[in-house]
């Protein structure tokens, strides 16, 4: 079959999908997304594989061990429920964002801000992140540097679902000059750190993440002494109710000195790994986040 077939196949997949999900009760969609998830889990070999891989090390216990395996399946469920969500989005009013997400913190983002150069918005996939950038975003716009999909019509789509809520996404290919230009305006930028192998793409650094080193990408870090934005280290966590808690932490400020990216990449790091450590199965980390040393492209 070939690639444009399976890419078109893809798309309405997911755009009859989207249409139910826009149609159906919450009391319906999300036993759904836990089956799902379920039915992800037990099939999907590869990834069950490796998300109990990384959860072993979250946990400090064998990848055998009954509570790597109960995590690892709460979050594919919980993964499963984000989907669902995001399928919903296009449908979400500023009235329904606001009351699905509660933010702690925003005082950090006025103090970020109030430094007029923009903030450096530092996140990894958990929770229900695109939600939370949507409540940010009503207030401060957003935009979001982000891995292009191999499905460009899905793509787009999602793209300009986006930026009907105020969020620009960006590919990491040229969007240097794009971020740069949005703290410049005093908007946000939002990075996702949680790369794994994908980090070994960008300048990185090794830094600690539950007790063993992996490479973090130091764009954050490069972008905040080269504009002087501060950074922001936040996540959104899932409630029982299947709200929102936006979680921002306060604000990173790097000067203009170089070599700050090891030590600014680890602080997010440490701040990042107290989410995961408090929620582990709200984190959706389905490719090896520990993986095997690989010497730095940095100079």
């Amino acid at each position: 079959m070939s690639r444009r077939v399976l890419h078109g196949a893809g798309y309405w997949t997911w755009r009859i999908a989207a249409a139910v999900a826009q149609r159906l009760p919450s009391a319906v969609l999300y036993p759904l997304a836990i089956l799902l998830g379920e039915l992800a889990y037990l099939t999907w070999g590869a990834k069950r594989r490796i998300a109990k891989g990384n959860f072993s090390i979250v946990l400090g216990l064998p990848a055998t061990d009954p509570l790597v395996a109960r995590t690892a399946r709460r979050s594919f469920r919980n993964f499963a429920k984000y989907l669902i969500e995001i399928m919903r989005f296009p449908k979400l009013s500023p009235e329904d964002f606001e009351r699905l997400v509660t933010i702690d913190g925003w005082e950090h983002l006025q103090r970020a801000r109030e430094n007029g150069r923009g903030v450096i918005f530092v996140s990894i996939h958990f929770g229900n992140f695109e939600l939370g950038g949507a409540r940010v975003a009503a207030e401060i716009p957003l935009n979001v540097v982000a891995d292009d999909l191999n499905n460009q019509r899905l793509m787009d789509l999602l793209i300009g679902h986006r930026a009907h809520k105020g969020i620009s996404i960006h590919s990491p290919t040229g969007a240097a000059r794009k971020v740069l230009q949005a703290l410049r305006r005093n908007e946000m930028v939002g990075l996702m750190m949680d790369l794994g192998p994908r980090a070994l793409a960008f300048e990185n650094v090794a830094a600690r993440f539950f007790g063993i080193p992996t490479r973090f990408p130091t764009v954050a870090a490069d972008l905040a002494r080269v504009s002087g934005a501060p950074i922001v280290v936040a996540a959104v966590v899932r409630l029982s109710d299947n709200t929102f808690r936006g979680i921002a932490l306060p604000p990173i400020f790097v000067d203009r000195r170089e070599g700050q990216a090891q030590a600014v990449t680890e602080a997010i790091a440490e701040h990042l790994e107290g989410f995961v450590r408090k929620w582990p199965d709200q984190w959706y980390i389905f490719r090896p986040m520990w993986a095997p040393e690989t010497p730095s492209p940095r100079p």
